[in-house]
């Protein structure tokens, strides 16, 4: 029996299981029933796909050895493969009353747990392991899911810090430590961890956009011009070797965002088995699906949350989708936002099955996704076909590049006509502006003067409160030359973090700028921050990723904003406010033009306060925060897009 069994393990280790399966049964057949040899059998019959075979044969071999713990657990494993989670836990269980420190039996409960999103008690399995055996990698690597999943990010460096002494060559392991040391945004660190798993693998060419997203986070423009040339090559070359939002605060080429979409499509699984042909279209309410992690105090949430409210619930019901950060009592965006839904589902713990059946089941009409590759998105349900019409809306400032969302929300100033060929989606031109906006925002009471903010009170204010990384040495250059002709003035500008401050401050000393006029800033409540704004005298645009909230930000108080329209969607947002509000001197098309602009209203107060005047006035009779036509207009567009559905006639543009 021994040379039988050794060949028969040959084979098993050969992975020819057909032969070894036809030699075990003999097997079997020749002798009296042995319980390790239905074990193997059974393990040939699941690498065979055969599990009720298996499972037959499993139940033999704790039968003939009920203290046969091996059993029980790969008996555990054939159903948790056949998702009869209740039936596996309990295999599991009976393994471990056998051997309580059976720490792979431990494992697999909690990979059970996980399926049945019983997290809790995931943890507590995967700890048991641990606590068993603390150098089993498997179940290290699980339990720093949870730690990042629960934003335990001390703990997860901790144990990112212990498995790559295990496993010093997994660059995964150096790209998940960069990932979360940018999210506790340590950002020198990142950069390093993300340059060691570059050098480990270079086919991972996206490494090389995430290199440079952190340092365009905190202004590190060392080798700027290379890197961007480089990343175009690649671009052009059809590699994957930057995410599509970080492409849009550098390229002002359609073009170019065009293919960086494209090329970032196959990160995700498609599914031409896409829309249910039971889906009901003989109902009197179409149903609208908002997909976001953004349902809350965020820039998104801001802007949204009134044309939420204003939607006709005669005509349309409103579904939400929620798979952002857990749920915030104090938040009151928030809650405004949840009131707005007639369903409001948190779907962080839904995998994109359970999330399309879901949507299925409520049968949403038109799916709208207001994230696509921004944040945290979960994209790839709009590739596998949510709902028969998908929307690309207001979050992301360019193409999905995929074929199964039919429509982006856009204007004719942010795509003209000649842009439409860099668009997959066909394009739904609303009348005045795309961006949604609330009619009024609370700006706060209280009385700040220039000096709360260090401001100089006999100085012109320029400033920008755009997010660090949208700013470039270009930009950033434009704006010191200003300086340097406009002696008395400051730059007020949003601060980041102490690294981009100090980066920004070298740039100034080295472009012959004191850098006691560059005042930093920070984050404050939005109604302090519209109070604060109202202290400046002119901002000064970002390019190519424009100013969007804070553009509008801006033009509700009265702030005027100076923007380069350059050609890429975001780069035109600016543009197209300013347009709503018929306020078009206030774009160039030139940096030359951008600086004589800025040279012109500092130093010509008359025009200045003419300028002023017009914005005021000019606000009040435009649409830009009229919620209700807003509203309106994008009601229409949704009707047509689902009346031309039901026709069944493909997408096509429409325009308003």
């Amino acid at each position: 029996m021994s040379k039988e069994l050794s060949e028969l393990l040959s084979l098993f280790k050969n992975r020819e299981y057909l032969i070894a399966e036809k030699k075990c049964f003999n097997l079997i057949k020749k002798i009296k029933p042995n319980y390790e040899i239905f074990n193997i059998y059974a393990v040939i019959l699941f690498e065979l796909n055969k599990y009720d075979e298996a499972i037959k044969y499993w139940k033999k071999t704790t039968e003939l050895n009920p203290q046969y713990h091996f059993g029980y657990n790969n008996l555990g494993n054939v159903f948790l493969k056949k998702k009869n989670f209740k039936e596996a836990l309990d295999c599991y269980d009976k393994a471990i009353k056998v051997k309580p420190d059976y720490y792979e039996a431990h494992y697999n409960k909690g990979h059970v747990f996980t399926e049945i999103k019983d997290f809790k008690n995931a943890v507590k399995s995967f700890d048991k392991v641990i606590e068993i055996k603390d150098d089993y990698i498997p179940a290290l690597k699980a339990r720093n899911k949870f730690h990042i999943k629960e934003n335990k990010l001390s703990k997860a460096l901790n144990l990112l810090e212990k498995l790559i002494i295990y496993e010093p060559d997994n660059d995964n392991l150096y790209v998940q430590k960069a990932e979360v040391l940018l999210e506790m945004k340590k950002y020198e660190e990142a950069i390093e961890y993300y340059e060691m798993a570059y050098k480990m693998n270079p086919t991972n060419q996206l490494l090389i956009g995430n290199i440079i997203d952190v340092k365009m986070r905190i202004c590190d423009w060392k080798n700027f011009n290379h890197e961007i040339k480089r990343l175009e090559d690649n671009i052009l070359n059809k590699k994957k070797t930057i995410q599509p939002f970080t492409a849009t605060t550098l390229f002002d080429s359609p073009k170019l965002l065009f293919e960086v979409s494209k090329i970032y499509q196959p990160n995700f699984k498609r599914d031409k088995n896409i829309v249910s042909k039971n889906h009901h279209v003989d109902k009197k309410k179409i149903k609208l699906g908002f997909y976001s992690a953004d349902f809350r105090t965020h820039a998104m949430g801001e802007l949204m949350v009134q044309m939420l409210e204003s939607h006709n619930k005669l005509l349309f019901e409103l579904h939400g989708f929620y798979f952002g950060p857990p749920l915030n009592e104090k938040d009151l965006l928030q809650k405004r936002i949840i009131k707005c839904f007639d369903s409001f589902h948190k779907i962080n713990e839904l995998n994109d099955e359970d999330v399309l059946n879901l949507s299925k089941k409520i049968q949403i009409d038109i799916a709208i996704d207001c994230m696509c590759h921004t944040g945290k998105s979960r994209f790839q349900l709009f590739v596998k076909k949510i709902a028969p019409i998908q929307i690309n809306f207001l979050g992301y400032p360019g193409t999905s590049g995929s074929e199964f969302v039919d429509y982006i929300v856009a204007d004719k100033v942010i795509i003209p006509e000649q842009n439409q060929k860099y668009f997959t989606e066909k394009i739904i031109y609303l009348p005045d502006t795309y961006q949604a906006n609330e009619d009024k925002k609370k700006i706060s009471e209280k009385n700040f003067v220039r000096k709360d903010f260090g401001l100089p009170d006999d100085k012109f204010v320029f400033c920008s409160f755009n997010q660090n990384r949208k700013i470039n040495p270009k930009v950033f250059g434009l704006w010191m030359s200003i300086l340097l002709k406009a002696k008395d003035s400051v730059l007020w500008i949003m601060k980041d973090s102490e690294i981009s401050k100090n980066n920004l401050k070298d740039f100034a000393v080295k472009s012959g700028i004191d850098v006691n006029r560059l005042i930093f800033t920070d984050i404050v409540p939005l109604g302090e921050h519209l109070k604060r704004l109202q202290l400046a005298d002119l901002v000064l645009d970002t390019f190519p990723y424009n100013a969007h909230t804070t553009c509008s930000d801006a033009l509700r108080v009265n702030l005027p904003i100076i923007t380069l329209k350059g050609e890429s969607f975001a780069s035109r947002v600016a543009a197209s406010l300013l347009n709503s509000i018929n306020m078009s001197e206030l774009v160039t098309e030139s940096t030359e033009d951008y600086e004589n602009l800025a040279l012109k209203i500092f130093s010509d107060n008359d025009y200045f306060e003419n300028i002023k005047s017009k914005l005021k006035e000019n606000k009040i009779l435009s649409n830009l925060f009229n919620s209700a036509v807003y509203t309106k207009n994008i009601e229409k567009a949704y009707t047509i897009a689902y009346q031309n559905f039901i026709k069944g006639q493909s997408p096509k543009n429409i325009e308003l």
